[in-house]
């Protein structure tokens, strides 16, 4: 196997290799690994589970403590290579060897991949911190705002929207009421690891549990847009699954993913004073669907 793992379809998928990137895995990502976590993952007995964190640390003996099983960051040399996307996927989804070696069932080829889009280092440093339930400290560079100074931001939760991965966090930097925002993984600059720094602890009111927004499911009732033609019409009913009979579609979403779907669905969403106003000004927006209870998710937005 050499000094590393090369995972790539060519390389024999074996357990051993499995187990061995998974520890590396577990480590770069979530900062530490057990032998529970190997018994579960693979159902191996307690002293197969030690003989594998053994090998691994033969191959790897800067990666890990040897009592707790947890990462040395400053000598963690990674074992495997590991993509980003494909590690973020298997952190929402679970582990997969078969992804990692490249073996699939049917012929697979993803589409329009931005080559060095993700750090995959910083996208660990962030990973890390929702696992160990601390702060980082990060520049971000936001496409709504020129404020790209440090922020000290408490990972959460990583979400996906069939394009761009992102997290939440609560930013201890934010002025205003509502700390708990979307981030996107592509847009963190600089990121230090803030593990070691005791007021770096995630408190009470950071948690996912007290953020409003993310607990709050809303019901979106999407009317096709008054401005289609027949022929777009009938292209949105099809793309989206509706009914040949029907115009209306429900979905329910987190509060928090709102803005997210209206954007990427294409849901007008302005208020009617808004719309008076476009019209003033002749302005015309392409959209699919208009949101029906506007009004009704507002206040729910704010009670």
């Amino acid at each position: 196997m050499g000094n590393g793992i090369n995972c790539g379809a060519a390389l024999e998928v074996n357990s051993v290799n499995a187990r061995l990137a998974y520890v590396d895995f577990k480590l770069q990502f979530m900062g530490r690994i057990s032998r529970a976590d190997l018994k579960s993952a693979f159902g191996i007995a307690e002293a197969s589970a030690s003989r594998v964190l053994t090998e691994y640390s033969r191959l790897r003996p800067n990666n890990k403590t040897q009592k707790t099983n947890t990462i040395k960051r400053r000598s963690f040399e990674p074992l495997a290579s590991f993509d980003s996307e494909l590690a973020l996927g298997m952190l929402a989804n679970g582990f997969n060897s078969n992804k990692i070696f490249g073996v699939t069932e049917l012929s697979y080829e993803k589409i329009g991949k931005i080559p060095n889009q993700l750090n995959t280092s910083e996208v660990a440093m962030i990973t890390r911190a929702i696992a160990g339930n601390y702060a980082i400290s990060c520049k971000y560079l936001s496409e709504n705002s020129t404020n790209h100074e440090r922020r000290t931001l408490v990972p959460l939760a990583i979400m996906y929207d069939g394009t761009s991965w992102m997290f939440r966090a609560y930013d201890r930097s934010e002025p205003k009421a509502n700390k708990f925002k979307n981030f996107h993984f592509a847009r963190i600059r600089n990121v230090d690891e803030e593990h070691e720094i005791k007021e770096s602890r995630q408190h009470y009111h950071e948690a996912l549990m007290q953020d409003k927004l993310w607990n709050l499911r809303l019901p979106l009732i999407l009317k096709l847009h008054p401005s289609l033609s027949e022929k777009n019409k009938s292209k949105v009913i099809t793309d989206f699954g509706m009914a040949s009979d029907k115009e209306e579609l429900i979905v329910t979403e987190r509060a928090a993913f709102r803005w997210i779907v209206e954007k990427k669905w294409y849901i007008d969403a302005r208020s009617q004073e808004q719309k008076l106003e476009d019209a003033q000004r002749g302005i015309n927006r392409f959209y699919k669907f208009e949101l029906s209870n506007l009004e009704i998710l507002e206040k729910m937005e704010c009670s």
